[in-house]
């Protein structure tokens, strides 16, 4: 089957990035990990047959090779995501014109860490379904299980997520008890200008994929088409 390379890459590139970047933590082992999932997809790219979508194929690659750097990611109680947020509120240093962009990025980096309170197989359900919006079949290919359970997975993660975040988000739910160590900073943008689509949301996969086209992903699989 004859692929193009380059669609390839600007379809699944950043998305594999996205998904790396949600599983670990540690920026260059996220790095890492994604350039090891395109590696692995032109190495073994002759020998896709079709027999499944080619996003199929792609993101079963990205399960086995992230999953894989993964391994050691701790996952975090409750308990533990509450005494962080308890810290002492983290201040801003740098120039008015920076500060929105900041703020879009210690939120995302805040998503990135509350995954973590679902252990790895969970967190990568919740991004396949949450952040890219695969379907339940789907991911149940992916992860080579029952769709049935992928959707019990599902349920209890979204559930357990979107619950914290409801009492200590202030950008899922603005009228919530805030306890975000940044509420000052995230309150100092303005909303109605920002973030007006993301005050009116109903589902949590909004916010998600809306981190994610705000804030896009380095596609690090470029390199190796030369």
């Amino acid at each position: 089957m004859n692929i193009d390379l380059e669609e390839l890459v600007e379809k699944f590139g950043t998305m594999v990035s996205g998904i790396s970047h949600r599983m670990i933590q540690n920026k260059e082992l996220a790095k890492e990990a994604s350039q090891e999932v395109w590696f692995e997809v032109i190495k073994s790219i002759d020998s896709f047959n079709g027999n499944s979508e080619l996003s199929t194929w792609i993101y079963t690659i990205a399960k086995r090779t992230i999953l894989k750097y993964s391994k050691n990611e701790k996952t975090a109680t409750i308990i533990e995501l509450e005494e962080f947020r308890a810290l002492p509120e983290v201040e801003y240093s740098g120039t008015e014109e920076k500060r929105q962009e900041w703020v879009k990025e210690i939120c995302d980096w805040c998503l990135t860490a509350l995954n973590h309170c679902l252990n790895n197989d969970a967190r990568l359900i919740f991004i396949f379904r949450e952040n890219i919006g695969l379907s339940y079949k789907q991911i149940s290919e992916i992860m080579d299980m029952k769709e049935d359970n992928i959707r019990q997975i599902s349920s209890r993660s979204l559930s357990k997520i979107k619950n914290f975040m409801n009492d200590t988000c202030p950008l899922y739910n603005p009228q919530g008890t805030c306890k975000c160590r940044i509420c000052k900073q995230v309150a100092s943008i303005d909303f109605e200008q920002e973030y007006s689509t993301v005050q009116k949301m109903v589902r949590l996969a909004d916010l998600y994929q809306k981190f994610e086209k705000e804030l896009p992903r380095k596609n690090y699989w470029e390199k190796f088409l030369n």
